[in-house]
C-alpha cells in the first residue's frame, strides 16, 4: 500500500489466449455475453471482463478449440480519494468538470447503431421499418422476415428466364393482397369490434363438446388456462350471471367455444362465415370493455385467446396482451396469491413470451419483452409434456434463441458489424440452435422424418401430438432459412466452403418443408404459418434455385418438389372455396418447368455452369470438417422420401456441383435502397386478413 494510492484488485485478463501465444499468432477476440455479442477493444494490454460474459478467440472458434485467457498479473494503481470536508450544502455540483476529450469510456458493451447517430448527427438512418410481402428493398432481403424478392432479384430472375412472366405473377399476387387489405369492392370483410346484435346460442351438449375439443387440441400447445377453474365456471349454476357481469369471462368463454367449434365443421377460411366466427365476434365486441379498466388475469387470458395462435387475426391483440402482462407484473415472480394462482399467471406470461418472440422475429421487429428484465419462474405444465419431450420448456428456449438471433444478427446495429464479427455471431446462434435441436427427442426432432412409423407418435394418442411436432419442426426450419440466407449474403467470397454449405442447407430446408407439408391438415384451425406461410417461402427458394441452376444435378429433385408445393396450394385453394388464392402459386412451377425444358432443348450453357478455375478454394476440402452443425446424424441420406436435411453435403464436390445463388452488391443488410418505395404488407396476409384498429367507426381494413 503506497501513501498516494492503493493497489487495485481487479479480475483482469490478458489480451492473448494461451493457444495463440503458443502458436505465436495474433489473437483476435470477441466478447460473448448471454444477452448479445459485441466486439472487444484488443489494443489494451489487459481487460476487465464484465460479470456473466466471456471472451473467445476467433482463431480458436475456427479450430473448434476451448479458448483460455489467463489472468493478468499486472497490478493497477488507483489514486486514493481526497477526503471531503465540505458539507453537502457547500457544493451544488462537482468540484471538477472534465472536458469531453478527458473522458475515456471502456467499450465493453455491444455496439448500437443509435450511439453512432448520436455522435454523428448527420448519419443517415436505415430503412427497416417495413413488413414486405414478396418485394422487399434490396438491402432488406436477408432480414429475419420471410420476404423474398427484391426488385433487383426479380430483374435477375426475369433476365435468366428471358421473359416477364415472373414480374407479372408477383404483381398479380400483390394486387390481390392490396385489394384484401384495403377492403375495396364487394369483398369487404364483415369483421369489426362491434358487439353482434344476435348472439349465437350453443346447446349444453355442444358446450361440453367444444370445450373438450379446445383443451384436447389447442391447450397443450398454448397452456395458459387453468382448466379446472375455467370448467367450474362454465358448468356451474351461475353461468348466465357470470357472462352478463364479467366482460372478460364472456369474451374468454365465447373465444374458447369458437376455437373448439372449428374441429366440428364450425370453422371457415372466409372470416365472418361459419359458427366459429359468429361466436368469435362476441369476443371481439368486448375488447374495448376489457382494455379500458385496469388489467386482470382473466382479461389478459381473454385477449390472448383471440390472438394469431388460433383464428389468424392480426397480431395487434397479441401486442396488447403482451403490454397487459407486463403491466400486471407477470414477467416477475409474484409475491402474493396462492401457488395455483401464481402458476397460472406465470404460465400465461411464458406462453405469451414464446408467441410474441416468434411474431416479432418473423415480422422483422424487435420484441416488446425485454429478456433483461424477466424474473418469472417457469412452472411445470404436465399437459404439455409428451413422454420425454417438454414442449412448454422447449418452446420457451426457442423463443430465447429467436430473441438472441434478432438482437445479435438481424437488428440494425448487428448489420453494421464487420464481416468477421457477423460470422462469429451467426456461428454462435447456430451452435445454440443445434444444441436446442439435439435436446428434442427423436420423434419430435427437426430434421427427422415427420410422423415416421418408427417415431414415438404411436405412443401418444393425444390429438395435439401432430401439431406439436409441426410447430417444433417448422419453427426450426424458419430460423434455419433466415440464418442460411444471411450466411450466403455475408460470405461474399465466390465458391467459398461456408457459402456453399449455407446454400445447400437453404435448399434442403426448403425441401424438408415441402415434404413435411403432407402432414399438415388443410383446415381452418391450422395456423397460417404452418398451413401456408412457410410452404410459400420454401416454394420461392426452390424456384430460385431451379432458375439459376437449370442443368444442376439437384434441379430434377427441386422440380419434383416444386410440383408438390404447387399441389399443396391447389388443395388449399379448393378446400377454402377459392378464398385463399393458392392456385395462382402453381404458376411458379409452370414457369420453372418450362424454363428448364426450353433450356435443355436449346442446349444452352448458363454462365454459372462454365468451368471455373477454383484455385485455392477447393484445396482444403478434404482437410476441413465438413459436418454441418444443423445436420441430424440419424437421417438416412439414401432415402429420398425422408423429410430430414441431407448429410454428406460437401463430400466429393466438383466445380459443377456448386449451386449458383447470386448475391448482388445491393443485397446488403444496411444502407439506402435505390428505390425507397416498399410494400408495407406482411406475407401472412396472402392467406389471411387484417382486423381494423380498435374503434367502431373505422372502415374495414383501415390502419
Amino acid at each position: 500500500m503506497s501513501e498516494n494510492g492503493t493497489e487495485a484488485s481487479e479480475n483482469m485478463t490478458c489480451k492473448t489466449c494461451d493457444q495463440c501465444r503458443s502458436r505465436k499468432v495474433r489473437c483476435i477476440s470477441t466478447l460473448i455475453s448471454p444477452f448479445g455479442l459485441g466486439n472487444v477493444d484488443c489494443n489494451c494490454i489487459y481487460r476487465l471482463v464484465p460479470p456473466g460474459q466471456r471472451i473467445r478467440c476467433t482463431n480458436c472458434i475456427k479450430r473448434k478449440e476451448t479458448c483460455h485467457f489467463p489472468p493478468s498479473k499486472r497490478k493497477l494503481r488507483k489514486c486514493a480519494p481526497e477526503p471531503n470536508h465540505a458539507t453537502p450544502s457547500q457544493h451544488q455540483g462537482p468540484l471538477f468538470e472534465p472536458s469531453s476529450e478527458q473522458i475515456c469510456i471502456q467499450t465493453s458493451l455491444p455496439p448500437v447503431f443509435l450511439d453512432q447517430m448520436l455522435e454523428n448527427h448527420g448519419t443517415t438512418g436505415v430503412f427497416r421499418d417495413t413488413n414486405p410481402l414478396l418485394r422487399a428493398p434490396d438491402h432488406d432481403v436477408t432480414s429475419s422476415s420471410l420476404a423474398f424478392f427484391s426488385e433487383r432479384r426479380i430483374q435477375s430472375l426475369s433476365q435468366q428466364l428471358g421473359n416477364d412472366r415472373l414480374n407479372q405473377l408477383v404483381e398479380t399476387i400483390e394486387s390481390i393482397i392490396r385489394s384484401r387489405l384495403l377492403a375495396q369492392g364487394p369483398s369487404s370483410l364483415p369483421i369489426s369490434f362491434k358487439h353482434p346484435s344476435d348472439i349465437e346460442q350453443v346447446l349444453p351438449d355442444k358446450i361440453r363438446l367444444y370445450t373438450d375439443s379446445y383443451f384436447n387440441q389447442l391447450h397443450p400447445t398454448y397452456p395458459f388456462l387453468d382448466r379446472h377453474a375455467f370448467e367450474d365456471k362454465v358448468f356451474g349454476p351461475n353461468l348466465s350471471e357470470d357472462l352478463c357481469a364479467n366482460s372478460a369471462f364472456s369474451a374468454l368463454y365465447h373465444a374458447i367455444l369458437a376455437l373448439g367449434c372449428q374441429y366440428h365443421e364450425g370453422g371457415a377460411f372466409n372470416p365472418g362465415n361459419g359458427k366459429a366466427w359468429k361466436l368469435f365476434q362476441v369476443s371481439l365486441g368486448l375488447v374495448s370493455d376489457i382494455l379500458m379498466p385496469q388489467g386482470t388475469l382473466m382479461g389478459l387470458q381473454s385477449i390472448f385467446t383471440m390472438t394469431t395462435c388460433c383464428l389468424q387475426i392480426d397480431e395487434v391483440l397479441l401486442m396488447e396482451a403482451t403490454r397487459m402482462a407486463q403491466g400486471l407484473g407477470y414477467h416477475r415472480a409474484l409475491a402474493t396469491g396462492d401457488q395455483r394462482h401464481k402458476n397460472t399467471c406465470h404460465r400465461t406470461f411464458w406462453v405469451l413470451y414464446y408467441m410474441e418472440k416468434q411474431i416479432s422475429f418473423h415480422g422483422n421487429k424487435s420484441s416488446m419483452i425485454s429478456d433483461y428484465d424477466i424474473g418469472c419462474p417457469i412452472p411445470d405444465v404436465p399437459e404439455s409434456v409428451f413422454g420425454e419431450y417438454n414442449w412448454f420448456l422447449s418452446a420457451i428456449k426457442f423463443g430465447r434463441i429467436l430473441s438472441q438471433a434478432y438482437t445479435c444478427v438481424f437488428s440494425v446495429s448487428a448489420a453494421f458489424q464487420t464481416t468477421e464479427a457477423r460470422h462469429i455471431a451467426i456461428d454462435e446462434i447456430e451452435t445454440r440452435l443445434e444444441k436446442w435441436r439435439t435436446a428434442v427427442p427423436v420423434g419430435f426432432r427437426p430434421g427427422m422424418p415427420l410422423l415416421d412409423p418408427n417415431c414415438l407418435s404411436s405412443f401418444f394418442p393425444q390429438p395435439s401430438f401432430k401439431m406439436i411436432v409441426l410447430h417444433t419442426n417448422f419453427s426450426y426450419y424458419a430460423l434455419t432459412i433466415a440464418l442460411s440466407r444471411l450466411n450466403v449474403s455475408v460470405s461474399r467470397q465466390p465458391l467459398s466452403l461456408r457459402q456453399e454449405k449455407s446454400k445447400r442447407l437453404l435448399m434442403y430446408t426448403a425441401r424438408a418443408i415441402v415434404e413435411g407439408s403432407k402432414n399438415v391438415d388443410i383446415a381452418a384451425h391450422t395456423p397460417n404459418f404452418i398451413l401456408a406461410v412457410l410452404p410459400l417461402a420454401a416454394l420461392f427458394i426452390l424456384f430460385d434455385f431451379i432458375v439459376h441452376n437449370p442443368t444442376h444435378p439437384e434441379t430434377r429433385n427441386n422440380l419434383a418438389l416444386l410440383d408438390v408445393a404447387a399441389g399443396h396450394f391447389s388443395l388449399l385453394d379448393y378446400k377454402s372455396g377459392g378464398f385463399l388464392p393458392g392456385s395462382i402459386l402453381t404458376e411458379f412451377a409452370h414457369i420453372a418447368r418450362q424454363f428448364v425444358k426450353d433450356f435443355e432443348t436449346n442446349q444452352l450453357r448458363p454462365p454459372q455452369q462454365e468451368p471455373t478455375d477454383m484455385g485455392s478454394s477447393i484445396t482444403g476440402f478434404t482437410s476441413v470438417d465438413t459436418e454441418i452443425s444443423m445436420q441430424p446424424n440419424e437421417t438416412n441420406s439414401s432415402d429420398n422420401n425422408n423429410t430430414g436435411l441431407q448429410v454428406n453435403m460437401i463430400e466429393s464436390w466438383s466445380p459443377r456441383d456448386f449451386l449458383n445463388y447470386p448475391i448482388t452488391p445491393e443485397t446488403t443488410l444496411h444502407g439506402l435502397p435505390e428505390n425507397p418505395r416498399t410494400t408495407q404488407y406482411n406475407i401472412h396476409t396472402l392467406f389471411g386478413f387484417m382486423v381494423p384498429e380498435f374503434g367502431h367507426d373505422q372502415p374495414m381494413g383501415g390502419r
